[in-house]
């Protein structure tokens, strides 16, 4: 008895072991893991450790909800849609032949993305313009006001050139209109212009050398260095946060008609057309 006592502990043990990955799934969600930790961060760089002390527990329960709903988010993109898109593919989304697998499994799919998508896009929508409003607005005006610091002494010249050249076309025009095409008038135009733009070149060139030279020269290149990066981040932050809204908004409005539509037309083809065409 001792014998079977000893061996059928472990027996037992092995027979309610579930093998099934459906009852042993764990969602994994590092991207929402990593929003969780630089949230708990940021608070306590702005307010203080010791500061935060007796409301560490609402707190963290915040956090913890909005990380929750980007896990379900992310876990389903991991975990379910993208797995199962690389093992059968799209064939089953509008098959030429429709089945009873392929009929549930665009059904269940559509419908399953409706309540993830629902909540879960709000929260990134909502993530993405705290980003903007955080980073990507003050990058932005950063990367403008370097811009206009670290203008060249050739961009300011090129911007004064072309307005002396529209200038002389304009007097040109008057000219021809009112002189008839008075030859000396147009000579004495072409004489003004031809010396001012002389003497922009000039001081175009008297300018750059003073750049290359000076202190401020180099401080203005470094901040027209500088300028780049920040302004395509913050462009980027903004493009960004323009399609998660828009995203956000086809989902919360727009989803739940194209998911019934898409069950109609799934039902239509399986009821009344599984073999069709």
């Amino acid at each position: 008895p001792a014998l079977a006592n000893e061996f059928s502990a472990p027996s037992a043990a092995a027979t309610t072991t579930i093998e099934n990955p459906f009852f042993s799934f764990a969602p994994v969600c590092p991207a929402s893991d990593g929003v969780f930790r630089v949230g708990q961060r940021s608070i306590a760089a702005v307010a203080g450790t010791r500061n935060i002390e007796d409301y560490r527990p609402l707190i963290n329960d915040v956090l913890i909800r909005v990380r929750t709903e980007l896990c379900v988010l992310e876990s389903f993109a991991r975990e379910t849609a993208v797995p199962f898109v690389q093992q059968k593919g799209l064939s089953w989304v509008l098959p030429a032949r429709e089945t009873s697998e392929t009929y549930l499994a665009g059904v269940v799919f559509v419908v399953g993305m409706n309540f993830i998508l629902l909540g879960s896009t709000k929260v990134v929508a909502v993530i993405s313009i705290y980003h903007d409003l955080a980073l990507g607005v003050p990058t932005r005006l950063l990367g403008k006001l370097l811009g206009a610091a670290g203008r060249s002494p050739q961009e300011k010249n090129k911007e004064m050139m072309e307005k002396l050249v529209n200038e002389q076309m304009d007097e040109v025009k008057k000219v021809m209109m009112n002189g008839g095409g008075d030859q000396e008038k147009l000579t004495a135009v072409n004489e003004k212009y031809g010396k001012l733009l002389s003497e922009q070149r000039a001081k175009q060139e008297a300018a750059a050398e003073a750049r290359a030279s000076s202190a401020f020269g180099k401080a203005a290149t470094f901040a027209s260095v500088a300028a780049v990066p920040l302004s395509v981040y913050g462009t980027a932050s903004e493009k960004l946060r323009q399609l998660l809204e828009v995203f956000d908004t086809f989902c919360s409005r727009y989803f739940v008609a194209f998911t019934v539509f898409y069950i109609i037309i799934k039902t239509g083809h399986f009821v009344l057309f599984p073999d069709f065409p």
